[in-house]
Order: structure tokens, then C-alpha cells, then sequence
């Protein structure tokens, strides 16, 4: 277990009620960006209204320009409805499409006008961002009748939400991630969401880590806020630094130990607006204390919880033939010795796998490796200090194996019905007998699992799946349902993410809401690396994601930290590293292995 231990009596003292408590009535309410977003505030749009005598083209993309509008009530984009669609107008996350481009206005008979445009993506009502397939064509009618002499827009009958070209969605909408608990860590496990930007962000990202589990995660992670909780008063005022989150009485039901969960989901949940200094939690007006008379936290980390650490490697290894040894994977390796890394073996170092097997990984410990045979039969576990491990047969098509943090190897294959299983083995067990379980996932239906990719808080897998021909490329995130002893027993339904491509080739983790991945947009696009941030996409959308150059031959990514570590094997065995946006040759070898990567 990974827990941390410095959260001290917090954790195991009764959250009591503060006799003299209550609710501030008096200071500023103010409100500021993320951390670690730009510096620079977005250019935010002042909406203008009709101008008389327009024609039905210009109301209508002057409706459209108003949906940016920086007056959160949308006031001046309704003067361009008329009076019966003024209600059919949902101009907050309810229905909000991302397009590329220009738009294309087309006059149609009968006082109507058809609008089409490039479709990037949508967004879901609870904020999930949908990418689209290349070559999507969004399209909307729009009524037009006369109001007072002048042109007004008929909304469709079942509603409109915004349209948005990819920089006005960035000025309107911002990410945020909801956190949730590992259920047998202290870890925090983001889940990202988009929310209009305003001086309501904080009282919208509170209500919805309020909201129950989304069902990607559902039995993979808990949350400390008891079922039904929601908002006392519909705000959370922001004062002076500390936001003051009035819960219902529902939130009195948790136990301690929720209590402590819930507090530090919201103060990390919070902690995203930059005006946020601290939290406070009250109970229908009456302030939360913890122990000691404290009523204020700073930080998660106080309470002993925080998202898993990123690690970082200075060497990896590398197989070469039958040999594995250490290499220094950076492009511009330091000059002076004193700061080049140690490349000698260390303890639990393994020297050799025969070249008749493949798909090697390396556990998190770094003492043990597994590897699949060139038939994709078998599997097989290697440790310094012990004969070889054979696992007895269970499947065939393996795939690449992967270690997660309990000591757990994953792997998929198709079963003796040819279907396809995700099987978990517990890699530490003495029994040399023991054999990898077949774990539920009920949702992959006839699909084949090419690659996974275990988070480093353990509660959560990237999951590569193509039809039975190979085609259809998805990747999905999916919880782990785990037993009480840590042993996987079941994958949530997967979220969608990278929909825009249709070739995945590998996945691997860059940090706890990033990833990259060797994929394609349609058959001509060449095979290159993406980097991507969880609910994203990877079109670019969200600073600091998209495609990198084209890699010729590629068959892996991995990394030793971060999106500056990335690693690539191509099939002519060369490694390369990345060097911005080139991928300069560092060695040549058949597998590159970092701890459970």
C-alpha cells in the first residue's frame, strides 16, 4: 500500500460540530483562475444585438457570435429569439458543439436557414468532451419570423445549446477534474469535466463532487460524501481566500474517515480556482471543525490524501538480443560525470531473456520481468535470483503484459471460445501454480484488447480495443473494481477518449490525468505519437496536447517521466527520444522497460 502517513489525528478524530460557529455575512466574493492555467486572461466576448433592418443571415450568425458572451445570463443573445424560443435556448453545458473553421449559412425555402460547419466535438450535459469522427458534418435549421418589423430566430423544437468554434469554446469553457478516493489508498483520482468560465466555477465544480460516482469509475473509487448531500444554499462564496461550502444535513451521516474523504475531495476540487486559498465546510449554516479547532484546510495533503506521484527515471532498460542492461534514455545526456547516471546493474537487475520471446515489462519493483513467446501462447516471469517462471497456459493472442502497483501482471488473450479476457496474476505469489484470473468486463461484448495501461493510483486502466478484423480502434478508460485484498476483480464500463482516431497502436501513462498514444486520423494520416489530457481529446483542444511528427515504423511508446520522457521502439529496433518535436535515434534495441510502464 502506498498510503500516506503524515495526516496524523486528523484522520482518526470525530469531525465536530464548532459551538460558535456560522456562516460569514460580510467581505468581497471573488473569484480567479486555476493553478497552473495561463497567465494571461482569455479575451472574452461583449455580445452586440440585432440591428434593425438585418437580414435573416446576419440574426442568425449574430445569435450564434452571441452565445460567447461574457454576460453569464445571455441577456443580449436572447433579443435575437423570438419570444417562444427564448426557452428553448440551453446556453449552458447542456448541448454545446466544438467546430472547426467557418461556418456555412444556406437560405432555405419557406423563411428558414440551414447552418453547417466541420464538427471537432460535443459536450455533454455533465461536461464530458465528445470528440468526433474526421470528416463529421454538424448541421441545425433555424426558423425565421417577423418580430416588430425585424427578423428573430425560431429554435428547433427540442432545444439549442451553443455552437463554438475551438477558441471561443477555450474562452468559454474551462477543464477542471472532480476527485475522487482509491478505496484501498489515500490516493485522489481525477476526473475531468468542462465548466463555463465565470464567478460561479466555484459553486458548479462543488456541486458536481457532490454528484454521485460516473459509472466509468463506479466500484473503483469511493467518495466521502454521503448519498443525497448537495448544496444548503445554491453558492459558495469565496472570501478572503476561503471558500465556504454549505452542505445539507445528508452530510452528517459520514463517518470520520469520510468526513476527512470529503473534505479533502473538496479542497482539492476547489483548489483549482485560483482564488481558492482554503476550504471550509459547514452543515445547514453551522461551520465543520476538525480537531484541534480547525475549520479551514489548505491542502488535501493535510488530510494525508493527494493524487498519485509522477515518477520520474534517470536509466531504463534496455533488451538487445538476448541481453537487457541500463541506459541513459535522455537525448542530451549530461556532460559531467558527476551528473551522469549510475548505468551499472542494481540489485534485482534481470541480465538476459532469450530473444524468442517478446512484448517484455518490467515490474514496479524492477525485479521481476514477464514476457509473451513468439506464438503469443505463453507467458513467462523473470527474476535475478530464481529459475524462470512458466505460467500454465491459459489463453492465446496475449498481448503485452503489465504490472500494476499491488504487484498485480496484467494481460489479455482470447480464451478457449475465442473470446477475448482481461487475466490478472498475482506476480508475488509463491505458488508456482498459480494462474492468471479472468477479471469481468461484461461491456467488451466481441471486441479484442490489443493494450493496457494501468494509472498509477491503481484504480484506473487505458483499455486499446478493435473489432474482430482489427478495425474500429477504441480506447477507454475503466475503473478497477478491486476486492478488500487488492486483487482486481472486474472493469467498470469504459469512457471514450482519442475518438477522432482510428488506429491506436500503444498507451502509456504520462501522469495521473495525461497520456500519449501511437495512433492515426484515417488511413493516409501517418502513425504518430499524441499527447493527451484525460476528456480532452487529442485534436488539440486543451493547451499543450496534439500531434507530435510522424514516426515511421513505430511499435511502442513509454516514458521516464512525463511528456519530456517519452520513449518510442520502432520495428527496426531503433529507440528513439524526444527532443521537442523531433525523435532523434539514442540506441537500438528490440524492447525498452521502465518500471511498471
Amino acid at each position: 500500500m502506498r498510503g500516506r502517513r503524515f495526516a496524523g489525528l486528523l484522520l482518526v478524530a470525530s469531525t465536530v460540530l464548532a459551538a460558535c460557529g456560522g456562516l460569514p455575512s460580510t467581505g468581497p466574493v471573488v473569484e480567479g483562475r486555476a493553478l497552473g492555467e495561463v497567465l494571461n486572461e482569455p479575451v472574452r466576448v461583449v455580445a452586440v444585438g440585432p440591428v434593425d433592418g438585418a437580414s435573416q443571415e446576419a440574426v442568425v450568425r449574430g445569435f450564434l457570435r452571441a452565445g460567447e458572451d461574457i454576460d453569464e445570463t445571455h441577456a443580449t443573445g436572447r433579443l435575437f429569439l423570438a419570444p417562444q424560443s427564448v426557452d428553448l435556448w440551453r446556453w449552458s453545458s447542456e448541448d454545446v458543439v466544438v467546430y472547426d473553421g467557418d461556418l456555412t449559412v444556406k437560405q432555405l425555402p419557406g423563411d428558414a436557414v440551414e447552418v453547417s460547419a466541420a464538427g471537432m466535438a460535443r459536450l455533454t450535459p455533465d461536461g464530458r468532451y465528445i470528440e468526433q469522427p474526421p470528416g463529421t458534418r454538424e448541421k441545425v435549421v433555424f426558423g425565421l419570423t417577423k418580430v416588430g418589423g425585424e427578423w428573430r430566430v425560431e429554435l428547433p423544437p427540442g432545444g439549442f445549446g451553443l455552437w463554438l468554434d475551438n477558441d471561443q469554446f477555450n474562452r468559454v469553457f474551462v477543464k477542471r477534474f472532480i476527485y475522487y478516493v482509491a478505496p484501498n489508498d489515500r490516493d485522489l483520482v481525477p476526473d475531468p469535466r468542462w465548466f463555463p468560465i465565470g464567478t460561479r466555477l466555484a459553486t458548479t465544480l462543488a456541486r458536481a463532487q457532490l454528484s454521485s460516482v460516473p459509472p466509468h469509475l463506479a466500484g473503483a473509487v469511493t467518495s466521502g460524501v454521503p448519498t443525497g448531500t448537495r448544496l444548503a444554499v445554491n453558492a459558495v462564496p469565496v472570501t478572503g481566500g476561503r471558500a465556504l461550502v454549505n452542505l445539507s444535513s445528508e452530510a452528517l451521516s459520514a463517518d470520520p474517515a469520510a468526513r476527512a474523504a470529503m473534505w479533502a475531495q473538496l479542497t482539492k476540487t476547489l483548489g483549482q480556482v485560483a482564488s481558492v486559498g482554503s476550504v471550509s465546510l459547514a452543515v445547514d449554516n453551522t461551520q465543520l471543525e476538525l480537531p484541534g479547532g480547525v475549520t479551514s484546510v489548505e491542502s488535501a495533503s493535510d488530510l494525508g490524501y493527494d493524487v498519485a506521484a509522477t515518477a520520474v527515471f534517470d536509466t531504463a532498460l534496455l533488451r538487445d538480443g538476448d541481453a537487457i542492461r541500463r541506459f541513459d534514455p535522455r537525448y542530451v545526456p549530461d556532460t559531467q560525470a558527476s551528473k551522469r547516471p549510475d548505468l551499472k546493474p542494481k540489485d534485482g537487475d534481470i541480465a538476459r531473456v532469450p530473444d524468442t520471446w517478446g512484448g517484455l515489462a518490467l515490474s514496479v519493483d524492477g525485479k521481476q520481468v514477464a514476457a509473451v513467446s513468439a506464438d503469443r501462447r505463453d507467458l513467462s516471469i523473470w527474476r535475478a535470483t530464481e529459475p524462470t517462471r512458466p505460467v500454465p497456459s491459459f489463453a492465446t493472442s496475449l498481448t503485452q503484459p503489465t504490472f500494476d502497483a499491488n504487484g498485480y501482471l496484467w494481460i489479455a488473450g482470447s480464451d478457449d471460445r475465442g473470446n477475448d479476457r482481461v487475466y490478472v496474476l498475482d506476480s508475488v505469489s509463491s505458488d508456482p501454480k498459480s494462474a492468471p484470473k479472468p477479471i469481468r468486463t461484461p461491456w467488451l461484448g466481441n471486441r479484442r484488447i490489443t493494450a493496457l495501461a494501468v494509472a498509477a493510483d491503481g484504480a484506473r486502466v487505458l483499455v486499446v480495443t478493435t473489432d474482430r478484423s482489427g478495425g474500429d480502434a477504441q480506447l477507454g478508460l475503466s475503473g478497477i473494481v478491486r476486492a478488500t485484498n487488492s486483487e482486481p476483480e472486474a472493469l467498470s464500463p469504459p469512457l471514450r477518449q482519442a475518438q477522432s482516431l482510428t488506429r491506436i497502436q500503444d498507451v502509456t501513462w504520462l501522469d495521473p490525468a495525461n497520456y500519449a498514444v501511437l495512433g492515426q486520423v484515417g488511413a493516409s494520416d501517418a502513425v504518430r505519437p499524441w499527447l493527451a489530457t484525460l476528456g480532452a481529446g487529442v485534436d488539440g483542444t486543451a493547451p499543450g496536447i496534439g500531434r507530435l511528427n510522424a514516426v515511421p515504423g513505430a511499435v511502442s511508446i513509454t516514458t521516464v517521466g512525463g511528456p519530456r520522457g517519452i520513449l518510442i521502439v520502432t520495428s527496426d529496433h531503433r529507440v528513439l527520444a524526444r527532443a521537442g518535436s523531433n525523435w532523434p535515434q539514442i540506441e537500438r534495441g528490440s524492447d525498452v522497460l521502465v518500471p511498471g510502464g
